[in-house]
């Protein structure tokens, strides 16, 4: 009886044009964002993918260059690399251009018996009988950069120093779902359309990281992909679901950088000049989020992942692409409540007090931009990394 069911739900599956089991995913629907930023200062606009996994983790078949090819056709020009971590993975990852896209190392460590480090930039192997915080401090002492990662089951907060949050992460959408939901739908909807669908705003992170920014951290956001390409169908047969470009698709994170290369991306995330875009609602690229008098050049305003005093007279400026038909909901955040809500593709308002400020967009009621914050202090200089 149970084999019958099984075939009767496969047959319907396969004659519904849009089921994800035919390879039909992975539409482009961006543009490459090597340019210049809006925000001024010099700075080049790049999108790149985060928590990326490659045949160097355990779980994972996909080479460099099968990423390399997804990411360069969807306009993805840097892959961060997040791979579980084995003894002499940081001598074989890729650092640097390969087939014309920029990969930085990284790793995917154990937080405790929840949540992950999402370290980037590593340079040379390392125990991995460490203890959390020693792998924290070991990323630290190689100059990499740290993230919290899976945060929507972090439970050890205290982890020091890392430099980041994964505000999202794809990968926890479908742990958190009722498989019937995920059942139903992956069966009836085209695969974009089914990814897509399973994206919801992860409300219990961002309060988790206004939390964070409200202690001192200055805590860079990016959103993580958490791409295998690992889930066959059938088996040694094929089908895969979920590859690179279906996944890589759906969002990107957007880093302002003064220079196209590891370096310059390391120190773009370290100083928090990143903010995270849903693609498969609209193209993001030119978002502009900037503090300080309303007659100033871009270069004489702060941006994203600044420190600057508090200036009565001075605004906080929100600029919107205008790639869709919906005019967008701006969300102004400061210390984790809501301070501003304006419609529209620009906004500009004064600030009453200091504080950690940041900004989410919306069209309708999905999420589709979040920045990092900038951080508006009365005096003394809030600590790096606590």
């Amino acid at each position: 009886m149970r084999w019958s069911v099984g075939i009767a739900w496969c047959a319907v599956g396969w004659s519904m044009t849009g089921c994800t089991l035919l390879p039909l995913g992975g539409w482009r629907n961006s543009e490459p964002a090597v340019r210049p930023s809006p925000l001024g200062h010099g700075l080049t606009e790049l999108r790149a993918a985060f928590h990326v996994h490659c045949n160097l983790s355990h779980d994972s078949p996909g080479s460099i260059e099968t990423i390399a090819r997804a990411a360069k056709y969807l306009g993805i020009d840097t892959v961060i690399l997040n791979d579980h971590y084995a003894w002499g993975n940081i001598s074989r990852a890729p650092r640097g251009m390969q087939h014309g896209v920029l990969f930085l190392p990284g790793v995917e460590l154990r937080a405790g018996k929840k949540g992950s480090i999402l370290s980037f930039d590593v340079k040379e192997d390392f125990s991995n009988q460490l203890t959390p915080q020693e792998r924290v401090r070991e990323m630290s002492r190689q100059g990499a950069v740290s993230f919290l990662g899976h945060c929507e089951e972090l439970e050890d907060w205290s982890l020091s120093p890392v430099q980041g949050f994964e505000v999202y992460n794809l990968h926890a959408e479908f742990t958190l779902k009722s498989k019937w939901s995920i059942a139903w739908r992956f069966l009836f909807l085209p695969p974009d359309c089914f990814f897509a669908t399973s994206i919801t705003t992860p409300t219990d992170n961002l309060h988790s990281y206004d939390r964070e920014l409200g202690r001192g951290r200055r805590l860079a956001a990016l959103a993580g992909h958490d791409a295998h390409a690992n889930v066959r169908l059938f088996g040694p047969l094929g089908g895969t679901i979920g590859t690179y470009p279906e996944v890589l698709r759906l969002f990107s994170n957007h880093i302002l950088v003064r220079d196209w290369s590891v370096e310059g991306v390391v120190e773009a995330v370290r100083a928090g000049r990143t903010f995270v875009v849903f693609d498969y609602l609209a193209d993001g690229t030119g978002f502009a989020m900037s503090y300080g008098s309303l007659h100033g050049a871009p270069d004489e305003r702060a941006i994203l992942g600044d420190e600057v005093k508090h200036d009565p007279s001075a605004h906080l400026q929100v600029s919107v692409p205008e790639t869709t038909d919906s005019t967008p909901r701006i969300r102004v955040i400061e210390g984790g409540r809501e301070i501003a809500v304006v419609n529209a593709w620009r906004a500009s308002l004064p600030l009453e007090r200091p504080g950690v400020v940041r900004v989410e967009v919306y069209l309708g009621k999905r999420l589709w931009i979040v920045s990092s914050p900038i951080y508006i202090t009365p005096s003394a200089p809030i600590s790096s990394g606590a």
